[in-house]
């Protein structure tokens, strides 16, 4: 699979879910990338990694609250077109696993909460 697109959460609406959000909240200061893929079972690891690669290409950095609630396209459409949307706490150790590792900061996943 690949990333086609980035849409917002509104336009994800009515889309088919991949399943890779989760429930969220665990991501503490410290960890780092390879702590967030190891959370995954290894079949789904090589999509988390374009996943990682496709948020940093296109400069993807906001707030749970804004994944949810603005025009931020921040829900990839893969070319199978399924979509990923998260919860807040989801997307926060999402944002935080990505940008801890890019930019050699302690980020939890409070720090992209809202």
């Amino acid at each position: 699979m690949k990333i086609i697109k980035w849409i917002t959460y509104s336009e994800a609406r009515n889309k088919e879910e991949n399943g890779y959000g989760g429930l969220g909240g665990w991501f503490k200061d410290g960890m780092r990338w390879k702590d967030y893929v190891e959370s995954y079972i290894k079949e789904v690891r090589p999509d988390l990694e374009k996943l990682r690669k496709s948020i940093v290409k296109n400069g993807i950095r906001c707030t749970g609250e804004e994944h949810q609630h603005s025009n931020y396209k921040s829900v990839p459409l893969w070319d199978n077109g399924k979509v990923d949307t998260y919860s807040y706490r989801a997307w926060g150790d999402l944002m935080a696993a990505v940008w801890s590792t890019e930019d050699n900061q302690d980020y939890s996943y409070m720090s992209f909460y809202m």
